[in-house]
């Protein structure tokens, strides 16, 4: 597969004033993204996102290190016109209509007006903006805007997708939407980098992730391979179980709920559910079931970069 995106020991320090002192936003940071892969970018607030996304669209120029984008360095013009961003807060004219702002957009990708004029209605239908085609930007909401800045990154069908946060501000029929098109896009062959805080759409939609933390890369690897570990918690739910053992049970528990002759809890570790069941069926109670709870992406992320936090205090 070629490689869409190659980032190779990037840097990036910024002295806020004269005499300030020097941040490092980014510290060696490497990492490809191959043809028709979608990447999830991640990392907490500072981690370094939003840095890498500005270097990889020749928007900031690294203090060192290398990034190529689709062969060529970012400043191309080439890598460009390969390229469909949409920004966290995007912008546009606001006195335009989306019909007139997709032929502006679609100029300056270097696409024809007459073929502008094909694409913009379909894509206004796609994005469900086709009754807004003809309205002035001034008036669109958060989620029109959102969806608006998604039709302009694909006016000109590019072989990338950079986006950043695409799911702020959408109701729950846009970001259902909205996820739909980015699979379509993948499916047709596009590659798409994205960056979001909300990991559970992380985990429907992308292949890989790369975790960035305080500028550097702290893990990266396929969704399955990161979260194939074994249960990391059970849930036990039994009946008619003696006081004893609720003790013993609620003294383990995260969470512990009773109802009626039901008890309910989700216990932490992979021995300890196991051996309270046990500990029910001997006592002559009745276990009616006991469900492995496997790490979802939120859950694994917060424990890695608590992990990092940590490792860096003792440093």
């Amino acid at each position: 597969m070629n490689t869409v995106i190659r980032v190779r020991d990037l840097h990036k320090t910024f002295r806020p004033s004269a005499f300030g002192r020097p941040v490092q936003a980014l510290r060696g940071v490497s990492f490809d993204v191959t043809e028709g892969e979608c990447l999830g970018y991640l990392g907490p607030n500072g981690a370094g996102k939003t840095t890498t996304m500005k270097v990889l669209t020749g928007l900031m120029t690294p203090t060192s290190g290398d990034a190529l984008l689709l062969g060529v360095a970012p400043s191309d013009a080439s890598a460009r016109a390969g390229l469909g961003y949409l920004p966290e807060n995007p912008y546009f004219y606001e006195h335009l209509t989306p019909l007139e702002a997709l032929d502006f957009y679609g100029a300056l990708s270097g696409v024809s007006a007459a073929t502008v004029r094909e694409r913009a209605p379909r894509l206004l239908e796609r994005v469900r903006l086709a009754d807004a085609a003809t309205r002035r930007i001034r008036g669109f909401s958060k989620g029109m805007r959102q969806r608006f800045g998604l039709a302009a990154a694909l006016i000109h069908e590019p072989a990338l997708l950079m986006l950043d946060e695409p799911l702020s501000g959408l109701d729950p029929a846009g970001r259902r939407l909205v996820k739909e098109i980015i699979l379509e896009e993948r499916a047709a062959g596009r590659t798409v980098f994205l960056c979001s805080h909300v990991l559970a759409d992380v985990q429907e939609l992308c292949d890989r992730v790369v975790i960035v933390h305080e500028g550097q890369i702290a893990r990266e690897g396929t969704i399955q391979y990161l979260l194939e570990s074994g249960p990391r918690s059970f849930e036990l739910v039994a009946s008619h179980v003696p006081d004893e053992v609720k003790a013993r049970i609620r003294e383990a528990a995260r969470l512990y709920r009773e109802a009626g002759d039901t008890v309910t809890a989700h216990i932490g570790g992979a021995e300890a559910a196991p051996e309270l069941a046990a500990a029910v069926h001997a006592a002559g109670g009745r276990v009616l079931s006991l469900r492995p709870e496997r790490e979802n992406l939120e859950a694994w992320f917060v424990r890695v970069i608590q992990r990092e936090t940590e490792r860096g205090g003792d440093a």
